[in-house]
């Protein structure tokens, strides 16, 4: 087969990107957007370098980078500066280490899942999991809630691309689901009745005895974990079940975020108009709520082109997933997809408030230059897999 760039790919990225730029310079200015562009241009020449090198190299090399960038974020925890502990200042630089953890750990895991014959068990997933509790653990630290649990649906859409039967991998981690329905003591009981019947009739005694346990501590401990939870953090979730219990305190953002999409009708206020922004209603406008800022200016036809983008991005990266022979390559392009797509969903969710705030940035679009490198480093290796997808 001819050897071919998927142009679509990263046309689609570079689209994105300009219209995170043109967000920028709207809410943030020309300092800050001709910033943007110096790590844009870098990043698209990092992708471009990328795109020219063999998958089978990234493969060789998926355990180093990995834990180059764990040892970063250990290191991270130890630095003197501002709190959160979040940057690395290098003079006028900041580099977030986070954004590249995704890139590292994706690389990593798709190293270590095509190297197994078969993922069936659940004693398959535990090594896997380490590979992400780690990062995870270490952003969690610093603290960053929202980064760190980005890492689980990667790795879920992972195993399940890799092979693992979806049965399995809902009852692995169906404690996620006990404790989050464990703030309630009527949905929770409820929850564990549905699933000790839902258990009884799979029929399977060792899924039976883990899923009950494991469900049932879940539910006992999530107010161990609610209590070790930032105050800023529980914050965030209570005014997303009630925004208008402190609108002008924990739950301003996400009124403000919704006001400032709401305002935009149709076809927006027009570039450069946008009076949330303008006013100062609207915190992080040019980082988690450039969304927002993209609503107002350019209405719902700005917001669904926007999204139509990403979803056709998102389509292109599964296609390609799909077409490639090589299984490490195949994996690797399934968790580049699920994690420009969950960001993008959570990101998204939040600023029209159906989500809670998390702090994650818009991929390509929010102001950060670690998070646009990290995302057109990952489209890059894409790129690179799209020239020898029919290779095994």
């Amino acid at each position: 087969m001819p050897k071919r760039l998927d142009l679509d790919i990263i046309a689609a990225a570079i689209i994105l990107s300009l219209i995170g730029l043109a967000m920028i310079f709207s809410t943030a200015g020309s300092a800050i957007f001709f910033k943007q562009i110096i790590w844009f241009v870098i990043a698209v020449f990092v992708a471009f370098i990328f795109s020219k090198i063999s998958p089978r190299i990234w493969l060789n090399l998926a355990p180093f980078i990995y834990i180059g960038i764990m040892l970063l974020l250990f290191i991270l925890l130890f630095t003197h500066g501002t709190y959160p502990k979040r940057w690395f200042k290098l003079g006028a630089i900041s580099i977030q280490p986070s954004g590249f953890a995704k890139f590292a750990t994706i690389l990593f895991l798709a190293s270590f899942l095509a190297s197994r014959k078969k993922v069936k068990n659940f004693s398959d997933i535990l090594t896997p999991l380490i590979i992400v509790t780690i990062p995870a653990v270490l952003i969690f630290l610093e603290p960053d809630l929202g980064a760190a649990q980005i890492f689980f649906p990667i790795l879920i859409l992972m195993l399940y691309w890799t092979g693992m039967p979806a049965i399995k991998i809902f009852i692995f981690f169906s404690p996620i689901v006990s404790a989050a329905a464990s703030f309630s003591i009527y949905i929770w009981v409820a929850y564990f009745a549905t699933l000790t019947i839902f258990l009884f009739f799979h029929k399977q005694m060792s899924d039976f005895i883990y899923g009950l346990v494991s469900n049932f501590l879940a539910g006992l401990t999530m107010p161990v974990v609610w209590n070790s939870l930032r105050e800023y953090q529980q914050h965030r979730i209570i005014s997303f079940f009630s925004p208008w219990v402190d609108p002008r305190g924990m739950s301003w953002q996400i009124i403000q975020s919704k006001i400032a999409i709401g305002s935009g009708g149709l076809i927006g206020k027009g570039f450069l108009s946008g009076t949330q922004k303008k006013l100062e209603f609207l915190p992080a406008k040019h980082t988690d709520f450039i969304f927002s800022c993209l609503g107002e200016e350019f209405g719902l036809v700005g917001i669904i082109l926007t999204t139509l983008i990403f979803v056709y991005l998102l389509y292109r990266l599964l296609v390609l997933a799909k077409e490639t022979k090589n299984k490490f390559a195949s994996i690797f392009v399934s968790g580049v997809f699920a994690w420009i797509g969950y960001q993008t969903f959570l990101n998204i969710g939040m600023t029209m408030g159906l989500l809670p705030i998390t702090g994650v940035p818009l991929p390509f679009m929010s102001y950060g230059g670690s998070s646009l490198l990290a995302c057109l480093m990952a489209i890059g290796i894409c790129l690179a897999i799209s020239k020898s997808k029919f290779r095994y």
